[in-house]
């Protein structure tokens, strides 16, 4: 037999292991530098998104700061206005005698260029800094101005001074407080839009003004003009939408400009701020360039280790098969002999593996079907002992040292009961099945309701070998049925409750309307004073009956502007002399910086009439009434906090105070008040939280918005204030 060595020549020897080094050298640089690779464009990228975040963001704050200085310049000329809007006058025609007073706001500011008055026709009576006549009354302005409110017309092109323009007006008022006409300011765009041209912050940047098709309303620095040219490519499309953005897109020069934007608050124009795209991304450029520089050298490096490493690879593989060469030889005659003995083993420990495997699957399909089933399977023998069990009767029981070969009875003590050990030996002995239904068990958990199964397992032949336990917690579906029950009980007296309402309402319609005739016709002071306390405890009463019907039917609530703090005195003052109330001491901690609240008074002043009255009703023989609002921080929610010193709330009652017709106080109560309370914090998108201790009180938190997104406010007049 012819050895190694012998079989290849020295020349093919080296010529394989020339070809086995440069052939390392490239997998050696295939495995580096796919990393190298990857690392370098993980760093170029997460680089350039960094800066580019880094432009959006400059540029984004850029035109949020230019916004809030444009802002603060409108909001300085409002209150310009609004402090020369009040003459001592009574009429439009003696205007003319403050001429001078009006003169002063455009020689005072360099941001205005005429001032005019003009009456309620809109009739032009006086104008300062340039002479103008005519009529104004189908201008917009006028219009909003002389229903006694502020307005911006924003810039427009006007057919009077033939120029664009921009026009501030606010109602005229006279020494009565009456409207007689309106005050008119055109600005000085000029200085406006050299305000604008300031607050740029790069070569090619520019900063103007666009209404909401894109038309613009400021000069530009490379020569757009307003109301004349637009502030995009025609041919690509409006990109100023929405309340603000940034985005790339092509300007007006059909240039490529990274444009950020942000729509003025109370005005139809946005504030845009753009630069060149080249200017904008050179950081990126820049960056992207020191990196390949700074990866470069480290490339080369790991090609010149590479080759390193492959030629001293190539050399120690060298020697190593010269060295197996020689060991081959010398084990090629024993080979033969091994082989056989390895075939006839591998055919045993193939014959192993294979039994093991189908066992494991077998045992572990039986444990997972077990596992899958819902109720709690026990297997037991005849003595008791546990000798398996499934995942879900450690999930309704969670036993401690719950495992197999223990005694289920000392496992699950509670099962130690003469009913269910009876069932389990009788199963046994009969060989049949036996059913506990709706058993109540205590446990760890609580108590909760069970159905138990046992079912014999035979061996064969009529012999029994143990017994299999199913449990089924039947708990939730007994509550829903008494639940249910419950509810349609509810509904009846829902019903019920519904009918009385209506049939006291027409009652109390006729007390009420007699009532208010006897006021008219009373003139004795004290008795006029009954019939009004009279009345009034007849309005709470139909006001309760109202909070009854919509309760079982619920209405619109009818949104004002509400003063809380003065709704709270008012309700205290009324209820204070209520018997309930005589020895309750009363605490008011009401800050005058609260702010008003949009609400359905009437709702939430029957609110916290039950809250009080529920709050007294828990100090019977004495205790302190403590009312303490304020606005919560970071939110746009007040907060009234309602505590007592009572008997407090049981723990058990907590979850139930809510409920419709649940009460503590015996006959004296029907259950509705907190529950009806509920429903009208719930229509204001509001919530109530409670504390109590017993024997040391209760704190109702009562959470409101003080806004309503969305909802009108129906009277403006109705306000407690």
């Amino acid at each position: 037999m012819k050895t190694f060595q012998q079989k290849i020549s020295q020349t093919d020897k080296e010529k394989y292991y020339k070809n086995l080094t440069l052939k390392n050298t490239l997998l050696n640089l295939i495995i580096f530098v796919i990393p190298f690779s990857l690392v370098f464009f993980i760093v170029n990228l997460q680089t350039s998104s960094l800066i580019k975040n880094q432009i959006y963001n400059r540029l984004s704050n850029t035109v949020e700061e230019n916004a809030k200085t444009i802002n603060i310049f409108l909001e300085d000329r409002e209150i310009d206005l609004k402090s020369y809007s009040k003459l001592d006058i009574e009429s439009i025609e003696q205007a003319s005698k403050f001429s001078f007073i009006l003169k002063s706001l455009i020689k005072e500011n360099k941001w205005y260029d005429i001032v005019i008055v003009a009456d309620l026709e809109g009739n032009i009576t006086l104008s300062i800094n340039r002479e103008m006549e005519g009529n104004i009354a189908d201008r917009e302005y006028f219009k909003s101005s002389i229903k006694g409110e502020y307005y911006n017309s924003g810039i427009f092109y006007s057919d009077i001074l033939k120029t664009p323009v921009m026009v501030l007006s606010y109602p005229l008022i006279n020494r009565s407080h009456q409207i007689v006409g309106i005050l008119a300011a055109y600005l000085n765009l000029k200085n406006f839009y050299n305000l604008l041209f300031d607050l740029r912050i790069a070569e090619t940047s520019e900063l103007f003004l666009v209404d909401s098709e894109g038309m613009l309303l400021s000069p530009t620095k490379l020569g757009g003009q307003p109301l004349v040219d637009e502030g995009f490519f025609k041919e690509e499309g409006n990109p100023h939408t929405g309340e603000e953005g940034i985005k790339t897109h092509l300007d007006y020069r059909g240039q490529k400009v990274l444009c950020a934007y942000k729509k003025l608050p109370q005005s139809n124009f946005y504030l845009v701020s753009e630069m060149d795209t080249k200017e904008a991304f050179f950081p990126i450029e820049k960056v992207n360039r020191i990196i390949f520089y700074v990866f470069t050298p480290f490339f080369l490096l790991l090609v010149i280790i590479s080759n390193l490493h492959s030629r001293r690879i190539t050399s120690l593989l060298q020697k190593l098969t010269t060295d197996i060469g020689r060991a081959l030889d010398d084990s090629r005659a024993k080979k033969k002999e091994v082989d056989t003995v390895n075939i006839k083993l591998e055919k045993k420990i193939r014959e192993g593996k294979q039994l093991t495997r189908e066992l494991k699957l077998s045992e572990q399909y039986i444990r997972s079907l077990i596992d899958s089933i819902s109720l709690g399977v026990i297997g037991l023998d005849c003595s008791g002992k546990i000798t398996h069990y499934n995942k879900e009767l450690k999930d309704l029981f969670n036993p401690e040292g719950l495992k197999e070969g223990l005694d289920i009875f000392s496992v699950l003590p509670w099962l130690k009961e003469r009913e269910i050990v009876a069932a389990f030996e009788n199963t046994i002995l009969k060989s049949e099945t036996h059913k506990i239904e709706e058993k109540k068990i205590e446990h760890k958990k609580g108590e909760e309701y069970f159905n138990l199964s046992f079912f014999p397992i035979e061996k064969g032949k009529g012999e029994i070998m143990g017994v299999t336990l199913l449990i089924d917690n039947i708990t939730e579906r007994k509550r829903l049925r008494e639940q249910l029950a419950e509810y349609e009980k509810l509904s009846a007296l829902g019903q019920l409750a519904l009918g009385a309402a209506h049939e006291i309402n027409n009652p109390l319609l006729g007390i009420s309307s007699y009532l208010e005739i006897l006021i008219e016709e009373t003139r004795n002071k004290k008795e006029k004073e009954e019939i009004e306390l009279v009345l009034e405890n007849v309005y709470r009463i139909s006001e309760s009956i109202r909070g009854l019907l919509n309760f079982a039917r619920p209405t619109p609530p009818q949104f004002t502007k509400v003063n809380i703090n003065d709704l709270v005195n008012e309700i205290l003052s009324f209820l204070s002399h209520q018997p309930i109330f005589r020895k309750v001491k009363i605490e008011k901690i009401l800050p005058q910086s609260l702010p008003q609240v949009t609400a359905d008074l009437n709702q939430i002043r029957q609110v916290l009439i039950n809250m009080f009255i529920n709050a007294a009703q828990s100090m019977p023989d004495k205790g302190k009434l403590k009312v303490n609002t304020y606005k919560v921080k970071f939110k746009e929610f007040i907060q009234i906090d309602i505590s007592d010193t009572g008997v407090g709330i049981h723990q058990d009652n907590m979850k139930k105070i809510f409920d419709p017709f649940f009460t503590t106080k015996k006959r004296q109560g029907t259950g509705l008040g907190l529950s009806i309370s509920l429903s009208y914090i719930k229509n204001h998108n509001g919530y109530v939280t409670v504390k109590s201790e017993l024997n040391q009180g209760t704190t109702f938190s009562i959470h409101l918005p003080i806004r309503q997104k969305g909802r009108m406010i129906i009277k403006d007049d109705e306000v407690i204030s």
